[in-house]
């Protein structure tokens, strides 16, 4: 039998005072998303409390210098606790935390990381409001565990801290409509007999038409099962992906890409390509990397880990000749295949590599560098040399408040020499304690 939430077998980590309860109050939120306790064991990170409530809660875990655990009971409540079914969702850490509350929430942590780790003030970042809000059912992309086989067989996101697959029915990030097919796609699942780790989906900006992709976990599960998984899902699904645990692909029915419109563009992208995952505010971002761009006279651009081409999308719309440079395989093709379509993708050259690898074999600099990296941010030298190539504007897009923090500071020293002029934060993760930023730094005499 898998651990429950309570038993500290579920988390990795010494075990020393694992299980036992303590009562405290919660002083304030980490920018981990935890609440901030203080006892006789140190400092403790508690997982779903809100700053102000005294709560029961059990350690799992227990260092030298800090403690973490999970709430058992909520002695006493803030008045921001939401209680509903989507409270206790095992995707969103912060689904138990009223939306207006734990955006101002975001706008302060965003805040403390940049003083922390950056050493930037509000006279170096202007005016910072709270993220642009979101909805529920935003989830374009949606990444679902899967344990067990055949009757056994569970679909749905990891409880905190372990192993222990939990159903994702109530997740309000996911739409509706999507939410009522997770039924549907587990007794596909169970019926085809094949043992799996994960899927995924994708869907467009209206929800009608969707991807799905499932790994499998082990030795493949057989033709015969592989037909019955497709034959059920793709009359819920354009296209049917399924992959082995390798990653080789072992059966593609239906569409390999989904178009996607978004400010007034058309994009062509793969169930596992990377691109922006909110429905709600993906357009409004893309809006304000185009205006930023087009502060400037048109010149050339660099679209760095450009993806599927959301941005290269945006710099065209500036006026801009755009090189993309992105090292996923799959997202370098749905790039091009999207490039073929539109009427300005001469204006559009897109490179499969590594932004190492495309730095060292082309000099230029460019009017716009776009960079959008995955969380652990550019590092300082990267960020360096990036910087030293834009003649006038660098916009960062950034999911990870703390390698953005690092990131600026090479981005403002050294050779780079650029100033942040503005910060934008949008709710793209909205019921958790993430948020996406677009700071715009530009070249000054």
């Amino acid at each position: 039998m898998s651990p429950s939430r309570d038993d500290p077998r579920a988390h990795g980590g010494p075990r020393e005072n694992a299980g036992r309860t303590v009562i405290t109050r919660i002083e304030k939120l980490a920018p981990t998303g935890e609440g901030v306790a203080r006892t006789e064991d140190g400092v403790g990170f508690v997982d779903r409390v809100l700053p102000g409530e005294l709560v029961e809660t059990i350690l799992y875990e227990r260092r030298s210098r800090f403690w973490r655990g999970s709430p058992r009971r909520i002695l006493e409540p803030s008045p921001d606790r939401i209680e509903s079914a989507h409270a206790g969702c095992g995707g969103c850490d912060w689904a138990h935390y009223a939306q207006a509350a734990s955006r101002a929430a975001k706008r302060e942590l965003f805040l403390e990381t940049m003083q922390r780790i950056g050493h930037l003030g509000t006279a170096d970042l202007g005016v910072v409001e709270p993220p642009a809000a979101s909805g529920p059912g935003y989830r374009l992309r949606l990444r679902l565990h899967v344990s067990g086989a055949g009757d056994a067989a569970r679909v749905g996101y990891f409880a905190p801290g372990t192993h222990r697959v939990v159903d994702a029915a109530s997740c309000e990030a996911v739409a509706p409509s999507t939410r009522a097919g997770f039924s549907e796609i587990r007794d596909a699942i169970a019926e085809s007999g094949i043992a799996a780790s994960e899927l995924a989906i994708l869907e467009d900006l209206p929800g009608t038409r969707r991807l799905f992709r499932l790994t499998e976990s082990g030795p493949a599960g057989g033709a015969s099962g592989e037909a019955r998984l497709a034959e059920r899902l793709l009359s819920g699904f354009d296209g049917v992906l399924l992959r082995s645990a390798e990653g080789t692909v072992r059966l593609d029915r239906g569409r390999r890409r989904l178009a996607l419109e978004v400010g007034g563009r058309r994009f062509l992208v793969s169930v596992d390509a990377f691109f922006q995952g909110n429905r709600h505010l993906v357009g409004s971002l893309m809006a304000d990397v185009r205006d930023e761009a087009g502060r400037v006279p048109a010149g050339t651009a660099l679209d760095a880990f450009g993806g599927a081409g959301l941005f290269a999308g945006a710099l065209l719309d500036a006026g801009h000749e755009v090189t993309s440079v992105e090292r996923d395989l799959e997202a370098s093709e749905d790039a091009r295949a999207t490039r073929a379509e539109w009427p300005d993708g001469g204006r559009w050259t897109a490179k499969a590599a590594t932004i190492a690898e495309f730095l060292h074999a082309d000099d230029r600099e460019f009017d716009v560098v776009v960079v959008d990296p995955p969380r652990a941010g550019l590092g300082a030298g990267l960020a360096e040399e990036l910087g030293r190539r834009a003649r006038r504007l660098f916009l960062y897009v950034s999911c990870d408040p703390a390698t953005l923090a690092r990131d600026l500071g090479a981005l403002r020293t050294g050779r780079s020499g650029l100033a942040i002029a503005r910060a934008r934060l949008y709710d793209l993760f909205a019921f958790t304690h993430r948020v996406e930023t677009l700071v715009v730094l530009e070249r000054r005499s």
